[in-house]
């Protein structure tokens, strides 16, 4: 009796067995308490159990059992609540991670609406620089027309002067006869030295006035010129901005393109955040059965000790119940660390969204920033463009206008010296001696004349091979820009602009080349009344007139056509060929 009472005591000291492993939530959940509570008793020790004992051992475990049981029910019981208020914050948590979770996806879809519209505006620009390249091309092709509208009209022009000049040799019959009379008349009025006189002062004064209109046209050739290099300087700069303007198109659809490849990513971090979310709210779910199993079991083991405490059981029961609680507090522990790990868990998942977040906003906000100083750019070099085209124009303009007030200038000294020839041709006389002097001076004015018109000859030459030139480079660029009308579709604006401004330089040196073509005709006529004039105050060796303009057409292709019908053996075929000659520049001056 006396050995079995240090057994009874030591019991409680003995070592816990080993904690079960949990089973997973909702499987055998109802079974576990029964197998838990039936496995508590082995039917050895309940053979021991009817055994009898003496009273009391009974009475001393029964107050110990007394002292244990309501603090351990207690600390079960504290610490049961304090898992409910962390199951409560968790579930707090998690419905904050959920609203998260709906606001990000919706910040997401508007970050998507945004792309798509962007996306929208990137295609519709697209279209606009696709029509802008057809129409310039409808342009290109209509300035094409014009241009060769205006060498069939040159050509026209060049085959009714043809058939001037043939109706003029045909008009050389009846202007034999007028220069009979003609030379009547000149042999009549031989005696008036005066008149003659004067009449050479204004022939002097005439040729000034051409030195001083030659000089003019050279300073607007001069002038020409340096506009085509201005021009010239123009395009290259407009070539160089058009290639800035690629390189941050490019740049531009560049950013698109990350924030596309960044906003997908950012859809598969959300998405992965929402699955890491779906999987804790299961183990929450998982945990709180395992709770409410733990409640179960709490709840048999009151009603056991209760049943113990009226039927007085044996100390061995106490100890599996007390290994039980053991394993109880474990899982208990394991189920905290869980939560633990559950909550910093759902801290780090929430850190990365809120950083995720913040950075597709960012980039965002830089993509449309970067969008905008494009467009401000682009805007203020079209304006600027723009402005440079009028400005060209205005120019272009007031050299028409000067070319039209030099050629009404030129028509009215043309009529004056009609109007000369005409009274020279009625005064005039035969010559003296002392005219030699003035001869010579009007021949020396005559080659001054020669060299200015070769000097003009050579700068429209100059001037066709740049416009040749001009005109083979626009064709090189429409080719190139044929070959490379797929890859560059957002640039053929600028390049457009381009073809345009040589063009329209083309177009105005070939109407300067016309103009220069008159002015020569017209400096041609001047040239051939000057020599009529010197050839008239030039006597021969029997007093009659003689004709210089043989050596003086020598250059020149346009007196070829007279003097080939006539023979130049004698001096009277010279000066019939002369005043036949003058007659037809008088006829050419009526008309």
């Amino acid at each position: 009796m006396q050995t079995s009472k240090p057994k009874n005591l030591e019991a409680p000291l003995r070592k816990p067995r080993p904690i079960r492993q949990l089973k997973a939530p909702g499987s055998d959940s109802v079974s576990a308490p029964a197998s838990a509570s039936g496995s508590l008793l082995p039917p050895s020790k309940m053979t021991k159990e009817r055994s009898p004992r003496p009273v009391v051992t009974k009475s001393v475990q029964s107050s110990v059992l007394e002292k244990k049981r309501p603090n351990r029910v207690s600390t079960m019981e504290s610490q049961i609540a304090q898992l409910q208020d962390e199951l409560k914050k968790a579930k707090d948590q998690l419905n904050s991670a959920e609203l998260g979770r709906r606001r990000a996806k919706e910040e997401a879809e508007e970050g998507r609406q945004q792309l798509e519209a962007m996306s929208l505006e990137l295609e519709e620009s697209r279209q606009q620089l696709l029509e802008l390249s057809a129409s310039e091309d409808e342009r290109i092709q209509e300035l094409r027309k014009i241009s060769q509208d205006r060498d069939r009209a040159w050509q026209s022009e060049l085959e009714a002067l043809q058939k001037q000049h043939l109706m003029d040799s045909a008009a050389l019959g009846a202007a034999m006869n007028e220069n009979q009379k003609l030379k009547l008349q000149l042999e009549r009025i031989a005696g008036l030295e005066v008149n003659h006189s004067r009449h050479a002062e204004s022939a002097q004064a005439e040729i000034h006035s051409l030195r001083v209109e030659l000089k003019e046209t050279l300073s607007l050739v001069e002038e020409l010129k340096s506009k085509l290099s201005e021009y010239e300087d123009s395009e290259a700069q407009s070539v160089e901005d058009q290639k800035k303007t690629q390189m941050e198109l490019e740049t531009a659809n560049e950013t698109i393109e990350a924030l596309r490849s960044e906003g997908t990513n950012a859809m598969k971090a959300f998405s992965s955040i929402s699955l890491e979310l779906e999987q804790s709210k299961e183990k929450v779910a998982s945990l709180e059965a395992l709770v409410s199993k733990y409640q179960v079991d709490l709840a048999e083991i009151d009603k056991k000790n209760l049943e113990d405490q009226s039927e007085n059981k044996n100390n061995e029961k106490d100890e599996e119940e007390t290994e039980y609680i053991n394993q109880l507090k474990t899982e208990l522990n394991c189920v905290r660390s869980e939560m633990g790990q559950l909550k910093l868990a759902l801290d780090a998942a929430d850190r990365r969204y809120q950083d995720e977040y913040l950075r597709s906003t960012i980039q965002i906000r830089s993509s449309y920033e970067e969008l905008e100083s494009v467009r401000s750019e682009s805007r203020l070099r079209e304006a600027a463009f723009e402005a440079e085209l009028v400005r060209a124009k205005a120019q272009i303009e007031q050299l028409r206008t000067d070319l039209v007030d030099k050629e009404t200038r030129l028509l009215s000294i043309a009529k004056e010296k009609e109007t000369s020839n005409l009274n020279q041709r009625s005064k005039e006389s035969e010559r003296e001696s002392d005219n030699t002097e003035q001869l010579k001076k009007l021949e020396a004015d005559i080659e001054e004349l020669k060299a200015s018109l070769l000097d003009k000859e050579t700068e429209l030459q100059g001037i066709i091979e740049e416009n040749d030139m001009l005109r083979v480079d626009i064709q090189k660029m429409e080719t190139g820009r044929k070959m490379t009308n797929g890859e560059t579709t957002n640039l053929e604006e600028p390049a457009n602009e381009e073809t345009l401004n040589k063009l329209g330089s083309v177009n105005e040196n070939s109407e300067m080349e016309a103009e220069l073509r008159r002015l020569r005709v017209q400096l041609e006529q001047w040239r051939k009344a000057a020599e009529a004039a010197a050839a008239m105050l030039s006597p021969g060796k029997d007093g009659k007139l003689v004709d210089i303009s043989g050596p003086i057409d020598t250059n020149y292709p346009h007196g070829s056509l007279y003097s080939e019908e006539l023979d130049d053996d004698s001096p009277k075929k010279k000066n019939i060929n002369m005043l036949k000659k003058i007659g037809v520049l008088w006829k050419k001056n009526q008309k």
